[in-house]
C-alpha cells in the first residue's frame, strides 16, 4: 500500500522544525538523482567510509539537529537510510518504508511492505519491462525481499528468499551488476528454547536474485547437508542437526577477483559444522566457494542453553556464540596490499588474504561475549592506514567472559593490527534503566573524523588520528517531531549513524536485550546562514 502527501489547494504537509514552526510543502515524487551510497557499507567494500562529508573536524562543533520524525509503532528502529538528491529513505520495525524530505523531514510517500524492516534501503538501476527504474531494495523479518520504485513508492515485485518458518533478512542485500546478493538468517535460535520445539533445521545461506523480477539465479548454504534426527526425546520429539550459521550480515563484493564475502554466526544444534563462526568466499556468477574459514570451532548454541528448565534444546557444545555479526571488510593498506577484515563477537578483530583466507594478523579488542566483541560493523580511512572497531562487551556472566571488559572504540593499523589508539567509553548509564556503555552499532568514517552511537544514547565525533571527541549530542530524550507522533531515543544500536554532505542521519532507540527503546529518526545539518 502506497500512501501519499500531496500537494495543491487542499492537502499540504504541516511540520514543526526544531528551529521553530513553519509551514511547508512537500511533493509526493522524490528524486532519483544523487545517491551517494551503495547500500549498508556504503560502497561495494563495506568500508564505512564516506568520501562525500561536509563535516569535518573543524566545523563539527556547528553541527545542530535540523528536524526528527517519530516512527509511529515502533520501538527498535533498525533500517539504515539511504539519500538521494532531494529525500531520505528509511524503513521502521512498524514495516512502513518512508520516503522524506531531506531538508525538512517531511512526508512524500509511504510504502507498506507489512512486516519489520530489517535491512539498509539499497538501491539499484533497473530496466522493468523495458522502462529504466531506480529501484530500493529491502528485507524483513519474513525473508521477503521488496522492490519498489524509488521515485512513488510503487512496488515492482517481492520474493521471499527462504521457506523455513523461522527465516529472516537482518543483513542487509548487496546490489552489483543487475543482481541482488541476500544473506539470509533465521530466529529458530530464540524459537529453540520452547522445550515442545525439535531443533534446529534451518541453514544459513546467500542468494542470488535478479533485480529486475526477483527470480533466484542461485543459493549457496553455509551448510550442505539437510539437518537429520540425531536424536529423540521424550518418545516423540526429534532433535535434528547439523542446522543454524546464520548470515545476519551485508556481503561485500570484489569485482576484481570476481569474489564475494560474507561471515557466518554460530550452529544452532549439535553436530558443530566447520561452516559456522566462518568467513566465505564465493563466486560471484554461481556461489560456489573458493575458500572459507572457520575461527571457533564447536560453537553450537541456542537460547536454551542457561534457561534453566528449558534447556532441553541447548546443544551438548554449548558454545560462546561468537557470532560474526559485522560484513567483512575489503581495505587496502598504505603500502598497496589488499586485507579482508572481518571482527567477532569474541572481541577479535582478523585480517586476512582475499586471495586463500590465509591469516595475516589477529588483534583482541574486547573481552567478547553473546553482547559483547563487535556487533554491528568497524569502518576504515585507509588515507591514515587504520581500521576503527567499536567494542560492546555487554557482560552475560558467561564462563566464555574469561578477559576484563574494554568497551569503546579502538583504532588499528591496517598493515598489522597494531593498536594506534584506544577510547574508553564514557558513559550516561547512572540514572537511566535499560541503559548500558559500550558502542554496539556500526561506525562511520570520514577524512578526519569517526562518528559512534553508545548504548546509552550518546553521539559522538572522534578525531580520527587520536580519538578526542570533538562533539557530542545525547539523544536519549523525547522530541518535537516534524510529523506530530510522540517521539522518544535510547540506546543507539544496529545500523549507526549515515553522513551525506552537509548532513547527517540516525535512529535513536532500541529496545532488545533490555535495551532502551525508541521510535525517533534524526536529522543534523551545520548551521546555515538565516
Amino acid at each position: 500500500m502506497v500512501k501519499f502527501c500531496l500537494v495543491g489547494n487542499v492537502f499540504f504537509c504541516l511540520l514543526l522544525v526544531s528551529v521553530g514552526a513553519q509551514a511547508a510543502e512537500c511533493t509526493s515524487v522524490s528524486s532519483t538523482a544523487g545517491i551517494s551510497t551503495t547500500g549498508w557499507g556504503l560502497d561495494l567494500r563495506n568500508t564505512r567510509y564516506q568520501p562525500d562529508s561536509q563535516l569535518n573536524a573543524n566545523n563539527i562543533a556547528d553541527l545542530e539537529l535540523a528536524w526528527s520524525f517519530g516512527f509511529d509503532s515502533s520501538n527498535s528502529p533498525h533500517s539504515y537510510p539511504l539519500v538521494s538528491t532531494d529525500t531520505v529513505f528509511v524503513g521502521a520495525d512498524n514495516g512502513i518504508l518512508y520516503a522524506l524530505d531531506k531538508d525538512t523531514g517531511c512526508l512524500r510517500w509511504s510504502f507498506d511492505a507489512d512486516g519489520d524492516i530489517r535491512s539498509a534501503i539499497v538501491a539499484g538501476e533497473m530496466e522493468v519491462e523495458g522502462v529504466p527504474r531506480t529501484l530500493l531494495f529491502f528485507g524483513t523479518f519474513g525473508a521477503q525481499v521488496f522492490a519498489v520504485d524509488a521515485s512513488n513508492g510503487e512496488l515492482v515485485w517481492e520474493q521471499e528468499v527462504d521457506d523455513h518458518a523461522f527465516a529472516m533478512v537482518t543483513g542487509t542485500p548487496a546490489f552489483y551488476e543487475g543482481r541482488l546478493y541476500v544473506p539470509v538468517s533465521a530466529g529458530e535460535v530464540i524459537a529453540a528454547v520452547a522445550p515442545l520445539y525439535g531443533c534446529c533445521t534451518f541453514r544459513g545461506s546467500l542468494v542470488a536474485v535478479d533485480g529486475a523480477t526477483g527470480e533466484q539465479i542461485w543459493k549457496r548454504y553455509v551448510i550442505d547437508e539437510e539437518a537429520k534426527v540425531t536424536e529423540t526425546r521424550w518418545f516423540f520429539i526429534d532433535v535434528k542437526g547439523p542446522s543454524g550459521a546464520p548470515v545476519w550480515q551485508a556481503p561485500t563484493i570484489d569485482p576484481s577477483r570476481g569474489l564475494i564475502y560474507f561471515a557466518t554466526g554460530e550452529n544452532y544444534s549439535d553436530p558443530p559444522t566447520d561452516t559456522s563462526d566462518a568467513v566465505f568466499a564465493v563466486n560471484l556468477e554461481d556461489g560456489t566457494v573458493r575458500w572459507h574459514k572457520q575461527f571457533t570451532s564447536g560453537d553450537a548454541w541456542n537460547a536454551a542453553c542457561g534457561a534453566g528448565p528449558l534447556s532441553q534444546n541447548c546443544p551438548k557444545a554449548n558454545g560462546p556464540d561468537y557470532d560474526f555479526g559485522a560484513p567483512p571488510i575489503l581495505a587496502r593498506t598504505q603500502l598497496g596490499t589488499d586485507v579482508l577484515l572481518a571482527g567477532q563477537k569474541s572481541g577479535m578483530v582478523f585480517a586476512m588474504n582475499p586471495d586463500s583466507g590465509e591469516l595475516l594478523w589477529q588483534t583482541r579488542t574486547g573481552r567478547g561475549g553473546k553482547l559483547g566483541g563487535i556487533h554491528w560493523g568497524m569502518a576504515v580511512n585507509e588515507r591514515e592506514g587504520l581500521l576503527y572497531v567499536p567494542v560492546s562487551d555487554r557482560g552475560t556472566g558467561g564462563e566464555h567472559e574469561t578477559h576484563d571488559p574494554d568497551p569503546g572504540l579502538h583504532a588499528l593499523s591496517l598493515a598489522d593490527g597494531s593498536v594506534r589508539w584506544s577510547m574508553a567509553r564514557d558513559h550516561l548509564c547512572a540514572n537511566r534503566e535499560g541503559c548500558f556503555p559500550g558502542v554496539s552499532a556500526a561506525v562511520i568514517a570520514t577524512e578526519d573524523m569517526i562518528i559512534a552511537g553508545g548504548l546509552d544514547g550518546q553521539l559522538r565525533a572522534f578525531a580520527g588520528s587520536s580519538g578526542e571527541v570533538l562533539w557530542q549530542d545525547d539523544t536519549w530524550r523525547s522530541f518535537q517531531s516534524v510529523n506530530d507522533v510522540e517521539t522518544t531515543g535510547g540506546a543507539i544500536d544496529v545500523h549507526g549513524p549515515l553522513i551525506v554532505g552537509d548532513m547527517m542521519f540516525i535512529s535513536s532507540g532500541y529496545a532488545s536485550f533490555g535495551q532502551k527503546g525508541g521510535n525517533a529518526f534524526l536529522a543534523y545539518r551545520l548551521k546555515r546562514s538565516r
